[in-house]
């Protein structure tokens, strides 16, 4: 059941939403059975052997899962984009080493892997936890012995405390840490442990429920039962996981195991020892292992799957598991050489990790030898809109949706005597556009590691994070403090700011953190943006307060509702902490967000179709949370709102590539390489803004 609500959720089966639960349902099968196992060696025996557990969980896990690791390489190698091939291998070896869920939590807070595609091998996360569980539990068996043996005490009562202890605390930490943290809470092992020790806990109390009358059993079994359809049908992704929710399919499956004890003739048991349910159960690991891989290398290849195209590959899955259960795991397993000897089925689980690390290392290293190195500071990037002749005034009918070509949408000045940039001085030359690059910098390969400088000296807060991470940079002998606020959006300007800072004697100060605009607004589900934006705001308002901000932000709105009612809940949340600046006498530069490519991987596409950009190029709209950023500097007097937007995208289909160089990165964010060529276009219109507001601010009020 369980493996068949994780195919269905895959799938994409939409009465289904909640299936992942099925991951929670393995988690206490498997805290039952392995409990089960060493509590009964301790009875027989009085101790535990762990080289023979190891080699026991070695010979019936390791082969099959590095079987699936190494097809899955060479699918990767043959069907997957060059450009993901060192995330892939750096994921298979991790899932060889049975860690690969703790690398997949510190993702999950990586906003700058925003536009990542599913991992083929994510759904090893699981198994990392389990694995890791194998290792711990034993031991603290091996430790309830050792009590039981001293103390002359009972054997399941000590293991049964044990395992209580155990259970309370992981559960006690899933609640803390899904509520605070749940982009890591779903994979780290501690906000799990509790399930598998659900699952040990009917192990060790199983003479009880062996004594119940098989009504009340059978009862217990269907309430189980109906926990996990409820699970499967009534959650969704976007319930927060595991935390309290978590409670229903562990504490299902508990039912169904304790309630098959004496109802194992009668009601969900039978229902569930039907042939072609024992049959899937039996092969359920090698299903599991199979249908995900196979449903994301498709998508690779073919584009975003249709409901029946992940269907007709989960069903397909059922061939490659069927025949790596017969001919893998089961002659593993049941090989009689292997009972006898425990090193061997351990020697044949090391082989297995180092063939499954091989393979991840290949992919990774494949894609280093495919990186074609462009010479340095070979793109001219914006520059090459710039060389000969004199700039173009709007030099392309705008889209409707489009930024206009005007760098300065407000004047900041209202004194005549001050004069403000003009909108149309630094527009590019679109002329020289140069569709055909001889070379592309960054490569696209190494896009994602195209950043500002910024991120090397962690000055970036993550997300879910609250702190305020403050740095300083520019000219720090200078005399205006210039605070730098906002999300990864202005975070994507901070070497030029730096280079413009320097030039103009200010000290920049940064306040970026990932995923968070600075708006009074709450734009995520924990809290945690909302509190970093107040203290950053108490910390501008107080004895951190500059003489100019500069903001930005990809958010498109806030809240529930429509996209205009989000979009203006965002804007007046913008506007709120805008208008106490503008109290204080402090102007806000607000730089516009960049257009957003949608759901195209720019980088990507251009790294598989050097000799055809036009297939990488997109639509020109506004950036996502430009409409919200508009709107809030037309709220306030002292907001001036600038755009390089006409530089970003000169087009109506805006380049992948301008001048040798390559735009994008991840998501919507621009590359540091074209960013820097942005230099001299952003000086133009962001140095004349700033002087033109402050001088505005400096005049006397009129009477």
């Amino acid at each position: 059941m369980a493996v068949l609500m994780v195919l269905a959720f895959h799938a994409g089966l939409p009465f289904v939403p909640g299936g992942f639960a099925g991951v929670d349902v393995f988690f206490v099968i498997s805290g039952f059975l392995i409990t089960g196992l060493l509590v009964r060696e301790v009875e027989r025996s009085g101790r535990v052997s762990l080289l023979r557990f190891y080699a026991r969980r070695a010979k019936r896990l390791l082969p099959a899962a590095s079987l699936v690791l190494v097809v899955t390489g060479v699918l990767s190698w043959s069907f997957v984009p060059t450009v993901r091939w060192a995330e892939i291998g750096g994921d298979l070896a991790a899932s060889a080493a049975y860690v690969i869920n703790w690398r997949l939590a510190a993702r999950s807070v990586d906003y700058l892997a925003e536009d990542s595609v599913a991992s083929p091998v994510q759904h090893y996360w699981s198994l990392a936890v389990e694995e890791q569980f194998y290792i711990v539990w034993p031991l603290l068996i091996v430790l309830g012995t050792w009590l039981v043996h001293r103390h002359r005490l009972r054997t399941r009562p000590v293991l049964g405390a044990l395992l209580v202890l155990v259970v309370l605390a992981s559960l006690g930490w899933s609640l803390v840490a899904t509520a605070g943290q749940p982009q890591t809470a779903y994979f780290v092992t501690t906000t799990r442990l509790w399930e598998l020790g659900v699952g040990g806990l009917v192990a060790i109390t199983a003479t009880f429920w062996q004594r119940l009358a098989p009504g009340p059993a059978t009862a217990v079994a269907w309430a189980g039962v109906l926990a996990l359809v409820l699970s499967a049908t009534l959650l969704g992704p976007q319930t927060p996981w595991p935390g309290y929710a978590a409670l229903l399919p562990t504490l299902g499956t508990a039912a169904v195991i304790a309630g098959g004890f004496a109802g194992r003739s009668r009601g969900p048991v039978r229902l569930l020892g039907a042939a072609p349910m024992l049959d899937v159960g039996a092969t359920s690991y090698s299903l599991y292992l199979w249908h995900w891989p196979l449903l994301v290398v498709a998508a690779a290849a073919w584009g975003e799957l249709s409901l029946w195209q992940g269907v007709a590959i989960a069903a397909f899955s059922y061939l490659p598991a069927r025949l790596t259960y017969a001919l893998v795991e089961n002659p593993i397993r049941s090989a009689a050489v292997m009972s006898r000897l425990p090193s061997l089925a351990l020697t044949v689980g090391a082989a297995c990790t180092l063939l499954g690390l091989g393979t991840g290392l290949t992919l990774v290293r494949g894609m280093e030898s495919a990186v074609v190195q462009a010479e340095a500071g070979a793109g001219a990037g914006a520059g090459s809109m710039l060389e000969g002749g004199p700039p173009v005034a709007d030099p392309v009918a705008p889209s409707p949706d489009a930024d206009p070509p005007a760098g300065v949408a407000r004047d900041a000045a209202p004194d005549p005597t001050v004069t403000a940039p003009d909108p149309t001085a630094a527009g590019p030359d679109i002329s020289r556009i140069d569709l055909t690059p001889e070379s592309i910098s960054p490569d696209p390969l190494l896009a994602t590691k195209d950043l500002p400088g910024l991120y090397d000296r962690h000055c970036s807060g993550s997300v879910g994070g609250t702190e305020v991470i403050r740095c300083e940079a520019g000219d720090l002998a200078g005399d205006l403090d210039v605070a730098v606020v906002g999300d990864s959006k202005i975070g994507q300007w901070g070497d030029v700011l730096e280079q413009i800072a320097t030039d103009q004697g200010w000290r920049l100060h940064y306040y970026v953190r990932d995923a968070c605009p600075w708006s009074s607004a709450s734009v995520d589900d924990d809290g945690s943006c909302l509190l970093w934006g107040q203290r950053v705001h108490d910390l501008l308002l107080g004895p951190e307060q500059p003489e100019v901000v500069i903001v930005s932000g990809v958010k498109q709105g806030a809240g529930e509702g429509t996209r205009q009612e989000r979009s203006d809940r965002l804007a007046a949340g913008y506007a709120d902490y805008w208008s106490d600046l503008a109290e204080e006498g402090v102007p806000v530069m607000v730089l516009a967000d960049s257009p957003n490519p949608g759901g195209k991987h720019v980088y990507e596409c251009v790294s598989e179709h050097r000799d055809d950009l036009s297939r990488c190029t997109f639509d020109r709209s506004d950036g996502s949370g430009t409409g919200a950023l508009r709107e809030a500097a037309a709220q306030v007097p002292t907001a001036t709102f600038l755009t390089m937007n006409d530089w970003i995208c000169p087009l109506e289909e805006c380049p992948p590539v301008i001048g040798d160089v390559l735009v994008y990165r991840q998501g919507s964010h621009i590359t540091n390489t074209y960013a820097v060529t942005l230099l001299e276009p952003l000086r133009a219109r962001l140095v004349p803004a700033v002087d033109a507001a402050l001088a505005a601010l400096a005049q006397p009020a009129s009477s």
